[in-house]
Formats: C-alpha cells, sequence, structure tokens
C-alpha cells in the first residue's frame, strides 16, 4: 500500500463509515452549505486530508465532510 492508500485508510477508521454507506446528518454542515441536519447521503470515498466525500440527494457533486467537525449516522439504504 502507498502513502495516499494509508492516509485514506487512516480517514476511512476515523470516519467510521465504508464507502457505499449511507449516513444522515445530525447537524448542519454550515452556515455557506445548502446541508441541513437530516440529509440523507451515500460514502463515495475519502481525501488524504481525512474529509468523507458524500453524495447527497439535494447536490449534484459530492460534497467533502469533515466528520470532526460535522455530526451524522450512519442509516440502512
Amino acid at each position: 500500500m502507498d502513502i495516499l492508500g494509508a492516509q485514506c485508510l487512516a480517514a476511512r477508521i476515523r470516519a467510521g463509515v465504508r464507502i457505499g454507506s449511507h449516513i444522515e446528518l445530525i447537524d448542519s454542515v454550515g452556515s455557506d452549505s445548502s446541508l441541513v441536519a437530516g440529509d440523507r447521503g451515500e460514502v463515495r470515498g475519502f481525501t488524504a486530508e481525512g474529509y468523507v466525500l458524500v453524495a447527497f440527494e439535494s447536490q449534484f457533486q459530492p460534497v467533502e465532510i469533515d466528520p470532526r467537525m460535522t455530526h451524522y449516522r450512519s442509516v440502512a439504504a
């Protein structure tokens, strides 16, 4: 495994979800985002910086979520 792969694996472990998991936001993401508590999405990947890439139902592009700042929970698909 290369360094990038190791960083993405560490991000997945810290986030507590896997690619393909469905999540629901518990908190709003921030004032500059239209995402609010209750929005649902599917985990599409992770970045080396530790962000979770989520495809939300209300968004056209995957959104980077910081699991240290944004609270979410896993939900059934």
